[in-house]
């Protein structure tokens, strides 16, 4: 086991089971509350996301390696991800990729 302490995982199960919204929403949601809760006890690296979908048809495969801030990167990609690949045609799951900070544009 390497996670920091006994609260990250309550975390991630608290914070998947009270997001709404898509699978990504609540796996993201997971994501950071298990990083806010202490994460890896090795610290910040990656992180990654794989959403598969009925058929085994993969949906979203993203990863983000080597970064500062894995899954603010990982939250960030996934709004281009999903603003150019999943809805191009402009019916996104989201409204607006977020900034540098990792937070939507509109919810400052």
């Amino acid at each position: 086991n390497m996670l920091a302490n006994d609260g990250v995982l309550p975390a991630v199960a608290a914070a998947f089971r009270a997001t709404s919204g898509e699978l990504v929403d609540r796996l993201l949601a997971a994501l950071e509350a298990g990083e806010r809760a202490g994460g890896d006890k090795r610290g910040k690296q990656s992180a990654a996301l794989i959403v598969v979908r009925q058929g085994l048809i993969t949906y979203i495969d993203l990863r983000v390696d080597d970064h500062p801030e894995p899954v603010k990167e990982l939250r960030r990609l996934f709004h281009l991800y999903d603003a150019e690949v999943l809805h191009p045609q402009g019916l996104h799951l989201h409204d607006r990729p977020p900034d540098a900070t990792g937070q939507a544009a509109g919810q400052r």
